[in-house]
């Protein structure tokens, strides 16, 4: 009779342990679910597809564990200026390649004013037209700032992320903030950086640590250095467990304030099968000298540097390397090359003074004016 009590009283625990497990799978179970729906609606949401030129041959890199991938970071304008009813510019340009097998991710920040070809923009004359970087957004969108960055440096753009840089606060609030240690020691707007002190920012901070350029010895390549560890620090921050228990916020943010042509169903894989590749991150940023063109300001980079980038780059994808002449190159670039073959001062003269030239058209807004804006 003891023994009976006993084994009933075992088979009851049993049961409620049952009982308890399943309640416990079936509530984990029903909470992935809801991740993942509450993901696989943000994913569809912020998806964008754009028809960009095709500079691999058909074959685009797909997301696996083993191809290396290219993608752009093209931080936008668009809430900073309050210029909601027409495009933006980029103030922000980093070109990134993830590779799985070397286990590293490359970043390359381009100068938003760099002196670039707008591919699919030409002169009243139908010839290729030159303009800041910037501008191929205003003038196309994220379909022709991709592909003005693949004629810059010839390499392909597979995926794409926009990100809105007024909601780069609201991206950082919703991750509960980042950790960054200032190069330098600055104050901009009231927010104040020590130099080698790492400190926790807020949405608004962070915004005011990536903007600042004025006070930074090294300008505008300085900027982007910070930008950079801005990104850098999102994106650890993102593949980190902590900001599962914030997941809704985050793609709250997202929504509202990030484009990409990067399938839902390929967010995964990026986050698992290149894991490794990015926490090595290696950055770096091109460089150039002041050129005035029709007292307009650019920035001119080398042809030569344009193609030490690009083929570090090709490296990393595992693509051929190439020579000066497969770069996109301007009567500009033949100039400073002095290139007898391929430039003359009448040429020259031809090309970059246009009587019909709209200076309104071109010329920066009163807000980006460089004694004015640190944008």
């Amino acid at each position: 009779m003891e023994e009976n009590k006993r084994n009933n009283k075992k088979k009851k625990r049993n049961r409620r342990l049952l009982f308890l497990a399943m309640g416990i799978f079936l509530f984990v179970y029903g909470w992935f679910w809801k991740v993942y729906y509450d993901v696989n609606g943000t994913g569809n949401n912020i998806f964008n597809h754009v028809n960009i030129n095709d500079k691999r041959d058909g074959q685009l890199a797909s997301i696996s564990a083993s191809e290396p991938i290219s993608f752009a970071l093209l931080g936008v304008d668009n809430g900073v200026v309050d210029r909601a009813d027409e495009p933006g510019r980029t103030d922000a340009i980093i070109v990134g390649t993830v590779n799985p097998k070397t286990k590293k991710t490359t970043l390359i920040s381009i100068p938003r004013d760099s002196y670039a070809l707008m591919e699919g923009y030409e002169t009243s004359w139908g010839d290729p037209y030159y303009d800041k970087l910037t501008h191929a957004y205003a003038f196309g969108e994220a379909e022709m700032a991709i592909d003005s960055i693949q004629e810059l440096l010839n390499i392909p753009i597979d995926y794409y992320v926009e990100v809105n840089m007024q909601g780069l606060m609201d991206v950082v609030d919703a991750i509960g903030g980042i950790q960054i240690t200032s190069p330098l020691t600055f104050d901009y707007q009231g927010n104040y950086f020590v130099e080698g002190k790492k400190q926790k920012l807020d949405g608004k901070e962070a915004l005011a640590f990536s903007r600042m350029r004025k006070t930074d010895p090294e300008g505008d390549f300085g900027r982007q250095k910070r930008q950079k560890m801005v990104v850098e620090a999102i994106i650890n921050k993102l593949l980190s467990f902590s900001t599962l228990t914030r997941y809704q916020s985050v793609l709250k943010t997202m929504q509202d304030n990030v484009k990409t042509n990067i399938p839902f169903r390929d967010m995964g894989n990026i986050v698992a099968g290149y894991r490794n590749a990015l926490d090595n991150i290696q950055q770096d940023s091109l460089y150039g000298e002041e050129l005035w063109l029709d007292e307009v300001y650019y920035l001119y980079i080398d042809p030569y540097d344009r193609l030490e980038v690009s083929n570090h780059l090709r490296e990393e994808l595992e693509l051929d390397t190439v020579e000066l002449a497969d770069l996109n190159l301007s009567d500009t670039d033949y100039y400073y090359l002095d290139d007898p073959y391929y430039y003359t001062d009448d040429t020259y003269e031809e090309s970059y003074y246009e009587e019909s030239y709209d200076e309104t058209l071109y010329q920066e807004p009163e807000v980006y004016d460089e004694e004015e804006s640190d944008f």
